[in-house]
């Protein structure tokens, strides 16, 4: 899949982490090189390499970037491994202070406690605060940062790399990886009850399929599904879900992290925050898929609107701008 062109406007240095999320952020236009992070790597069957993706530099000269970019969770306190790309963005920083640094913080506060901790964390960084950009408008208000230090971006995409098919396997599908860690935060409890009352496929290591061997094959079996189910408590703007929106799933999900900003209940998805009101949703929709159909078209042709990637580039663009002049 070729995508857009060359577009070496500007020199973004990031690492491999989040696969699906870094590749909406090639929508930028720039050249991403990558600092190597432990065994992680770009994996084309995750998503294709973009063409403005630079490789992975082992020892970049810092001051030739505009930006330096590092992934973070509210898990990066407490795990090693999930720390590491933030000293590294700190120690590259010390190298070219002048270089803007921002953690994309992928995550929620799990409690009071975890806010302060990874709040002193990004405090404490030497050369100072790096800003902080996160995926969902409740998660900037859950941080406590304020607009001088964070801000949010939703997401954006090339919305017709998401083809939505007239013929759909009447199931309902969810997309969801969930460790020890995580399973929780990911509604995995949410969605086992769930399933023990009305059938969902579940897609990922701990589920019912394994993950696709390809994007294509990805793109696929979102634009040939029905019904999307989302069961996740805390994960601010999943990508998962929006990119079955974008296929033309009908969505069925819990209604925090700003999800009724972009479903209305009944009309664009539907938000249920119990597992009653969900099975009662799932199965009524699967006893009636032309409703399905009905609201999953609608919210497509919603979330092409709202996710477009033009807004999402605009957004990093002006943050850019803003963090290159305070440098000054």
């Amino acid at each position: 899949m070729v995508r857009n062109g060359d577009r070496s406007g500007l020199r973004v240095l990031d690492h491999a982490w989040h696969q699906a999320h870094s590749y909406r952020l090639h929508e930028l236009p720039a050249r991403f090189d990558y600092f190597p992070v432990g065994t992680r790597y770009w994996d084309e069957e995750i998503r294709p390499a973009p063409d403005n993706f630079g490789g992975f530099i082992a020892e970049p000269v810092v001051k030739d970037y505009d930006l330096i970019l590092s992934h973070l969770d509210n898990w990066c306190d407490r795990a090693e491994l999930r720390a590491t790309p933030f000293r590294i963005m700190n120690l590259l920083g010390l190298q070219a202070p002048e270089v803007p640094r921002v953690c994309i913080m992928h995550g929620t506060p799990d409690n009071e406690e975890n806010r302060g901790a990874i709040n002193r964390l990004l405090d404490r960084s030497p050369g100072g605060a790096p800003f902080m950009v996160c995926n969902s408008h409740a998660a900037f208000e859950q941080w406590g940062r304020g607009p001088e230090l964070s801000r949010a971006i939703i997401h954006g995409y090339n919305v017709d790399e998401f083809v939505g098919s007239n013929e759909r396997q009447a199931w309902a599908i969810t997309v969801c990886s969930a460790g020890d860690i995580s399973a929780v935060y990911h509604g995995v409890p949410l969605l086992e009850r769930i399933k023990t009352q009305v059938p969902v496929v579940w897609v990922g290591h701990n589920g019912d399929l394994p993950y696709f061997q390809g994007y294509e094959k990805y793109l696929d079996f979102l634009a040939h599904s029905l019904i999307y189910v989302h069961t996740g408590q805390r994960s601010p703007m999943p990508g998962a879900r929006t990119e079955a929106m974008l296929s033309g799933c009908c969505i069925v999900t819990t209604s925090n992290q700003d999800a009724g900003d972009f479903i209305t209940h009944g009309e664009t998805g539907f938000l249920c925050d119990t597992a009653e009101e969900m099975t009662h949703t799932i199965r009524s929709l699967l006893d009636n898929p032309r409703r399905a159909y009905t609201v999953g078209k609608a919210g497509r042709e919603l979330a092409r609107e709202i996710f477009d990637r033009g807004r999402y580039v605009d957004d990093w663009l002006s943050l850019i701008s803003e963090l290159q002049s305070s440098q000054l």
